[in-house]
């Protein structure tokens, strides 16, 4: 590549940057969280607000982050909220699997004792499998709370 051919891809490429400046920004982030109120209480925050999302974190948190053509989902009178902590469920109920409960926004929780000293491979194993953190508590009785 000689010095001409450089000049004139670089120029090419400024060109295309001042002509289409959204396209620039929407490599900025994976997805944006518009217009839902933003409740973090480690963040002092309670407020409309959106969110922007890059490689699964969040990257920026303002009102009327970049227009952009990332995904967005408009969040309008809805809670954004950072990932729930049930502390007391059962995950043995097979109604409401772990991956079900984290559809609700549950990132983390703690079975309270759905299995006793004799059958805690059970839950230990659904603990394992489970896409949300599990914590478990040993029931006292030896079966647990099992029906």
């Amino acid at each position: 590549m000689n010095r001409r051919r450089l000049l004139h891809g670089a120029a090419a490429g400024a060109a295309a940057a001042l002509a289409a400046p959204g396209a620039l920004l929407a490599a900025d982030y994976d997805l944006v969280i518009r217009g839902g109120r933003v409740v973090d209480p480690a963040q002092k925050l309670d407020r409309v607000a959106d969110v922007a999302i890059r490689d699964g974190r969040i990257a920026a948190v303002g009102r009327s982050t970049v227009e952009s053509a990332a995904p967005a989902i408009d969040a309008r009178g809805k809670l954004v909220v950072p990932g729930l902590i049930d502390v007391h469920l059962h995950a043995r109920d097979a109604e409401l699997p772990p991956a079900e409960i984290l559809s609700t926004g549950v990132t983390t929780m703690i079975d309270a004792g759905s299995k006793g000293a004799d059958n805690l491979d059970q839950i230990l194993d659904i603990a394992r499998h489970a896409p949300n953190r599990l914590r478990v508590l040993l029931n006292i009785a030896r079966l647990g709370n099992n029906p």
